[in-house]
């Protein structure tokens, strides 16, 4: 697995091997800049999903403070993800 790579195992949704793959390639033109750009968003957006369900998971086993703490971080999440969102808004 190279530096840029990484894979998680997750049992409770459709990201089996789940890979994150680092586009260094150029980005010569608006659509391809666009289309990045969407993809993180989308991407990111799954993952803020995956933080609601693994605080609900925290919180039943007892783990409140721990829930909190993913709980913050998932809207920090989704305060970035509202930006991508309106960057992509603003390229049209």
């Amino acid at each position: 697995m190279s530096e840029h790579e990484h894979h998680h195992d997750h049992d409770h949704h459709d990201h089996h091997d789940h890979e994150h793959h680092h586009h260094d390639h150029p980005m010569e033109n608006k659509e391809q800049v666009k289309a990045l750009l969407d993809y993180n968003y989308k991407h990111n957006t799954s993952h803020a999903d995956e933080l609601d369900k693994l605080a609900d998971k925290l919180e039943s086993l007892g783990y409140a403070e721990a829930a909190a703490k993913v709980s913050a971080a998932k809207e920090l999440f989704s305060e970035g993800n509202k930006n991508l969102k309106e960057a992509l808004e603003l390229i049209g």
